[in-house]
């Protein structure tokens, strides 16, 4: 900047008079000349304002102390941009004549996708991206309603993806509702997901069990969880399109979708936590195991211990049979 000023004000800036002036070493100026030189902020004294500017300091002849002018930023600046620009301009072209090629192969693609869910009526998916695929591609092609049951707690990852295919489908109209079970409201960063999903638009319920873990897509296609009955190793997927297992699927969901209790996203659980302790005392009740108790609550065992340990002494029981028995004649579990 020091020696821009001093090219602006002496009119000439002649790089060993200005390092002897500095008392600087004349590589230091030298260099400092070149980078004003790349940014076209100096040019060669004899050169035209616009003209290409030789490099270096031997322009002006071998020994010689070249002298060098300033250029207004305004004008340097088109210098500096310009084959930037054109080159964004290039490839803003190519990448239009790329898209234009792949897309071209578009209705091949959907025509032979199409075929291939008319013909396949069970399609197991094995691997995680051909699972993620096939939700992809259903939920851009969902027209009118995608209907989902979650049985537990999904990790991060899968809440935001989640999360944004929501967002795509209620931009789109569609309806979203989805069902989960009352415990995942005993964690904070699902009340607060489940609250996002509800400013979009989706519905969401919960209720005292989910059995597993559905998708279903205008009533028409179903991806639900294979847990390994089938090709499957437990991890995957199965895509459902036969219409008659559609439809028992969905009117399964519907029926356990017209018992849930909606959330609201205003905070006020009470009901559904009300629930959640009343499954509780009924399987105190039932006398059943602790790990099976809390898989079918879709909690994890230290969880539903607590929440035990906090009903036996609520009740004053001394066992969990005991519990259920007294939350019985209490009137606590009545229909």
């Amino acid at each position: 900047m020091l020696l821009y000023r001093m090219a602006l004000e002496q009119g000439r800036l002649r790089p060993k008079a200005a390092a002897h002036r500095l008392d600087v070493p004349r590589a230091v100026v030298r260099a400092a000349v070149d980078d004003l030189s790349r940014l076209h902020l100096l040019r060669p004294a004899e050169e035209a304002p616009d003209a290409a500017r030789p490099t270096g300091e031997l322009a002006g002849g071998a020994g010689r102390d070249t002298e060098y002018a300033a250029r207004n930023p305004d004008v340097a600046v088109t210098h500096v941009t310009g084959p930037i620009e054109a080159r964004i301009q290039q490839l803003h072209r190519e990448s239009e004549r790329m898209s234009s090629h792949v897309l071209a192969m578009k209705p091949v693609f959907e025509e032979s996708w199409h075929g291939h869910f008319t013909r396949t009526p069970i399609e197991y998916l094995t691997l995680p991206d051909a699972i993620r695929s096939a939700l992809e591609r259903l939920s851009a092609t969902a027209r009118t309603e995608v209907a989902a049951a979650h049985p537990d707690v999904p990790d991060p990852a899968a809440l935001e993806e989640g999360l944004q295919r929501t967002t795509e489908l209620t931009a789109r109209g569609v309806l979203v509702r989805t069902l989960y079970p009352h415990s995942v409201l005993t964690h904070a960063h699902v009340q607060q997901h489940l609250g996002r999903m509800a400013e979009l638009g989706a519905r969401v319920r919960t209720t005292a069990h989910v059995p597993d873990r559905v998708l279903i897509f205008d009533a028409g296609t179903a991806v639900l969880a294979d847990h390994g009955s089938s090709p499957g190793d437990g991890k995957g997927a199965l895509a459902v399109r036969d219409p008659s297992l559609v439809r028992f699927l969905y009117r399964s969901w519907e029926s356990a979708w017209e018992s849930a209790r909606p959330f609201t996203g205003s905070g006020d659980d009470g009901s559904a936590k009300d629930e959640l302790r009343r499954s509780i005392l009924e399987l105190l009740e039932s006398g059943m195991k602790d790990g099976m108790a809390a898989r079918r609550l879709a909690m994890s065992v230290t969880t539903y211990r607590r929440h035990v340990t906090e009903l036996l002494a609520e009740l004053g029981a001394q066992s969990r049979f005991q519990a259920g028995s007294y939350a019985r004649r209490a009137g606590l579990l009545d229909d």
